[in-house]
């Protein structure tokens, strides 16, 4: 299984052992199966796909044809606008659903991630949601350099020597990422600049950091 085969999965509801064995494996399908979920949730809401009144598709064809009618000398053919209709449906589609997704629960803790060194101008928070198949994150962070070329940044959670993967990312901004632990096993929470290479355990580079108490 993909990891387009999986969220399409999860989408539809229908995770299996198949999609648990991926998931495992796959740190990027982690960093999303929070808003996955979600979104599968609102997906499966009955309001979602009321049935709509026998005019609304004429009241659509109206107003579509009102919009397109000076556009088609420049037209080729016919399809082609309703292809491109069909793409900006599909866009607001997307657009209500993160919408939706983003106005969900406040999230059940927040905790800031001092920078280390090799970070000093990085300023991030980590904001969190208990959920039963762990916890969702999302991370926001400001004055982080893009990782170099060959590096990518990956956040940890850790009780002493165990440590737990909860996804990657390559620059600041707002990451929403995944642990299947709870945060309450794992308190650390930390940051480090990692090779792209077959090494799984965390590398030596600490950028952010719970337990960093400055020099």
């Amino acid at each position: 299984m993909n990891c387009e085969e999986f969220r399409a999965s999860v989408l539809a509801g229908e995770e299996n052992a198949v999609g648990v064995a991926h998931l495992e494996s796959c740190a990027s399908c982690r960093s999303q199966i929070g808003r996955l979920r979600e979104m599968q949730s609102t997906l499966g809401d009955p309001m979602l796909w009321e049935e709509p009144s026998p005019e609304l598709g004429d009241q659509i064809e109206a107003l579509i044809g009102s919009a397109t009618r000076s556009q088609d000398e420049k037209a080729p053919a016919r399809h082609h606008r309703w292809w491109a209709v069909a793409a900006a449906v599909a866009a607001i589609v997307v657009a209500v659903g993160s919408l939706n997704v983003a106005s969900g629960p406040a999230p059940d803790w927040e905790i800031a991630l001092p920078a280390t060194g090799l970070a000093p101008d990085a300023v991030a928070t980590v904001s969190g949601w208990n959920e039963e198949a762990g916890t969702r994150m999302l991370l926001d962070v400001d004055g982080l350099e893009p990782a170099p070329q060959g590096y990518m940044y990956e956040l940890w959670l850790s009780d002493g020597p165990v440590h737990i993967s909860a996804g990657t990312f390559r620059s600041g901004g707002e990451v929403e990422l995944w642990a299947g632990v709870h945060r309450a096993d794992f308190p650390r929470l930390w940051v480090t600049l990692e090779p792209i290479d077959d090494d799984e355990s965390p590398a030596a580079a600490t950028v952010l950091d719970t337990g960093y108490e400055g020099a």
